[in-house]
C-alpha cells in the first residue's frame, strides 16, 4: 500500500531567496512541493558577509543602468539594499504560500551564503535553491552553493532555474537501491501535478529488471497516476544526458546510495544537465 503523505522524508523545506530568476523558480517548485506533500515552507534570506567586506573597500562603486552613473558603495547603503531585497522575498513566499495554502515561515540570516544554508539546512528535510546563484558567469549550469550541496550536503537537495514547468511528466530512477524506493514515493506523489510519471529502470539485467517493475506496480498500485517505464543501461552512460533532454520532462528525482547510479549523477553530470533535479537522500538513523 502507498505510503501517507506524512510518511514521506520531506516535511520541511527551506527555499533559499535572493530574488532572482533562479531563485524564484526555486521558491515556486517549492512551494508546489510543500503543498502536494503537505510540508512547511522556510524561506531564508542570506545577507552575504563577503559582499559587506567589498563594500567597506574605499575604491568600490556601483554603476546605475541606464545613467551610467557611477556612486560610492558602503554599508548603509548595503544594509538598505538588503533590507529592500529581504522584504520582497519574504512578501513572494507569502503569496505563494497563502495560494498553495502550505504553513510557512521566514528568516533573515548573516554570514557566507554557502556556509548558511547548508548549516540551516541541517534542520531540514529538503533544501530547494536555484542552480545558479547571484554570479553573472555563464560557464557553468550549477552554482557554487548548488554545488557544494550536492558534493558536500547531507539532505536531500532541490535545484531549479527559471522556466521551468513542473506541470511536464516526473521522472523517476530506480536501481533497486533503498534510496530509490524513498525517490519513487516521493516521485508519484509529485506526479500527482501532472498525473504522469516515467520511471527509468536502471539495470544491465533483464531479468532484474522484470522483478524491479513488479515491485514499483505493487507499491504504487494505490495511486491515481499515469506510470510508464523505460529501461536504461549502465554502460551507456554516456548517452544519459541526451536520454533525459529528450524526454521532456518536468523534474528527475533520484535517491542517493552507495550505487554507481548515485556516484554518477552527484558528479560533472549534473554540471552538463540543464532539467530541475531532485536528489533524495536517505534519512540518518539516530
Amino acid at each position: 500500500m502507498t505510503k501517507p503523505k506524512n510518511d514521506l522524508p520531506i516535511r520541511r523545506i527551506l527555499v533559499a531567496l535572493d530574488v532572482s530568476a533562479h531563485s524564484q523558480a526555486a521558491l515556486e517548485a517549492a512551494a508546489s512541493v510543500a503543498a502536494l506533500l503537505d510540508a512547511e515552507l522556510v524561506g531564508m534570506f542570506v545577507e552575504d558577509i563577503n559582499l559587506l567586506r567589498v563594500a567597506q573597500l574605499p575604491f568600490v562603486q556601483e554603476v546605475c543602468f541606464p545613467s551610467a552613473e557611477a556612486r560610492d558603495i558602503g554599508v548603509p547603503q548595503m544594509e538598505r539594499h538588503w533590507r529592500s531585497q529581504a522584504t520582497e522575498a519574504r512578501r513572494q513566499l507569502g503569496e505563494l504560500a497563502a495560494e498553495r495554502r502550505v504553513k510557512w515561515s521566514f528568516r533573515v540570516v548573516r554570514g557566507p551564503v554557502s556556509d548558511k544554508l547548508l548549516t540551516a539546512a541541517l534542520d531540514m528535510d529538503l533544501l530547494a535553491l536555484g542552480r545558479l546563484g547571484r554570479s553573472l558567469s555563464r560557464r557553468t549550469k550549477l552554482g557554487s552553493t548548488a554545488r557544494r550541496a550536492i558534493y558536500e550536503g547531507k539532505g536531500s537537495v532541490l535545484l531549479m532555474r527559471a522556466g521551468v514547468d513542473l506541470r511536464k511528466p516526473i521522472l523517476a530512477i530506480f536501481d533497486g537501491s533503498d534510496a530509490s524506493y524513498s525517490a519513487l514515493d516521493v516521485a508519484a506523489a509529485l506526479a500527482h501535478n501532472s498525473g504522469h510519471l516515467r520511471i527509468l529502470i536502471w539495470t544491465d539485467d533483464h531479468d532484474q529488471a522484470q522483478v524491479f517493475k513488479g515491485e514499483i506496480v505493487d507499491q504504487l498500485q494505490d495511486q491515481e497516476i499515469e506510470i510508464s517505464f523505460r529501461r536504461f543501461y549502465p554502460h551507456e552512460k554516456d548517452k544519459l544526458v541526451e536520454t533525459f533532454q529528450k524526454l521532456e520532462i518536468g523534474l528527475l528525482v533520484f535517491g542517493t546510495s552507495d550505487s554507481h547510479l548515485a556516484s554518477l549523477l552527484t558528479q560533472p553530470m549534473l554540471e552538463l544537465l540543464d532539467v530541475p533535479v531532485l536528489v533524495i537522500r536517505q534519512p540518518v538513523k539516530g
